[in-house]
């Protein structure tokens, strides 16, 4: 289920997506649901404009604050990489087949379905355990440059042959490049707050849990 919250002067309503039984497009019903009366609870939320649209993701947090436990309980560190923003997701529920963008209700179960991460809310989940911190997130492109892509691509370049160094020159683009996955990936990490700040992410503020 496609699981949206609009926040209104009576507080935050969960809307669920559904099918029309005869037409091929997503309805929501907004009704007071368990998550949205939890979500009313959120002080942060609860100061977002009325009748902003807002994506919750209840699993991906879960799944976050599950690493951060794991991490304070025996140590390690989680790198987290995917498309999204830091800030809370407005409508990005999509599908994608072929490369292409397509409706949700096209060729049910032969498309992909996604949405995109709000690093945000991941941030927070992790904040929620005592002793874990969350640096980031940076966007792909500073990660991989300052992990030093620039110099694997001169070393790549440098020894295939000349028919395959366009295809090293767009690959590099590809992950790097502001337009393309640049910018629009993020990466966030987690480690123990005892632990020094990971390379890559030392100019960024760190989150230290409290709890």
């Amino acid at each position: 289920a496609v699981l949206r919250s609009r926040t209104g002067s009576s507080g935050i309503n969960a809307e669920y997506g559904g099918v029309h039984e005869k037409e091929d497009k997503l309805l929501y019903t907004t009704y007071k649901t368990g998550k949205a009366i939890m979500l009313d609870q959120d002080l942060e939320l609860k100061e977002l404009p009325v009748g902003m649209q807002i994506e919750h993701s209840p699993a991906s947090q879960q799944i976050v604050q599950t690493l951060a436990e794991r991490i304070a309980e025996v140590g390690g560190t989680a790198l987290i990489i995917d498309y999204g923003e830091d800030s809370t997701s407005e409508l990005t529920f999509r599908a994608f087949r072929d490369h292409q963008q397509v409706s949700p209700l096209e060729d049910l179960g032969l498309c992909d379905l996604t949405a995109d991460v709000s690093f945000k809310d991941l941030r927070r989940a992790a904040s929620k355990v005592n002793g874990v911190t969350a640096h980031g997130p940076v966007t792909q492109s500073s990660f991989l440059t300052l992990m030093g892509i620039g110099e694997r691509f001169r070393q790549l370049y440098s020894v295939v042959p000349e028919d395959r160094q366009d295809a090293v020159i767009h690959a590099h683009n590809f992950l790097c490049s502001p337009e393309e996955m640049g910018d629009r990936f993020k990466v966030l990490c987690l480690t123990r707050s005892s632990d020094p700040v990971p390379f890559c992410f030392e100019s960024t503020p760190g989150k230290q849990a409290t709890s």
